[in-house]
Order: structure tokens, then sequence, then C-alpha cells
């Protein structure tokens, strides 16, 4: 049994092929995803770690400026925040291996702690580093 519920789910998703490279993965069955401009996204990523709590996987995709927050299955469904956008069930996101350093990086690693973050914690976050001011750009 793993030390971190939900993390052999996401371990397995990581490692199904032997990933060597960058590889699509669909949302909404073993985790969805919070997707966040960078900077306000990183923000909230050091304001969480700040207050110590629990920080589950986090990709950087560079290339877009973005940053996806690995969250509890079924979680995209109830969220609804502005400037981000959740990724469930019809979406798909990028995994990369664990250490891999190309435009799309875990900030989080899947191994590195908790197997998700908090929604209700990341919108707090969001709404203490001051995600507010992109409200014109949700969903993009």
């Amino acid at each position: 049994m793993s030390a971190h519920p939900g993390r052999s789910t996401l371990t397995s998703s990581v490692r199904t092929g032997g990933l060597l490279q960058p590889r699509l993965f669909a949302a909404g069955q073993d985790w969805d995803a919070i997707r966040v401009e960078a900077g306000p996204g990183l923000r909230a990523l050091r304001f969480l770690e700040s207050a110590d709590a629990a920080v589950g996987p986090v990709l950087h995709d560079r290339g877009s400026r973005r940053l996806y927050f690995l969250t509890p299955p079924g979680s995209a469904g109830a969220w609804e925040r502005e400037g981000t956008r959740a990724l469930g069930r019809g979406s798909w996101v990028v995994l990369v291996p664990s250490g891999w350093d190309g435009s799309v990086r875990w900030v989080s690693g899947p191994f590195d702690g908790p197997a998700f973050t908090d929604p209700a914690e990341l919108a707090t976050a969001l709404s203490v580093t001051g995600l507010s001011s992109l409200a014109g750009e949700a969903g993009r």
C-alpha cells in the first residue's frame, strides 16, 4: 500500500510503457488537473509550500507558460475559478518522466509527496496571491 493515497495510479501513469519521453495522458480517471498561467501558479505554489500545505504533482509547461496542478479525480467538475481551466474527462495533459528537464518538467514530481493538491487549498492560494488580475484571460 502506498504511503500517499492515490500515488500508485499516478505513478503507474508516468511509468506506463516505460515512459522515456513526454506523452499525452487522459485526465479524469486517475487524476484531474487545474491549469494556471505560470506567474500566478508559481506564486500560489510558493504560498502553499510556505503554509506547509500538501502539494501534489505540479507540471510546468515553459513553452505555454502554464502550470498544471494535479488534483483528485472528479475535482474538475466542481472547479469554478476565473483565470484557470479545470481539466477532467475529455481533456489530455502531457506527462513527462521523473527528472525530465525539457520544455515541460515537474516542479513538484509525482514521487515527491502527496498524490494530489487539494483544490480548496489551491483556490485559497490563488486568491491570496492575486489571481483575480487575470480574470479576463479565463479559459485560455
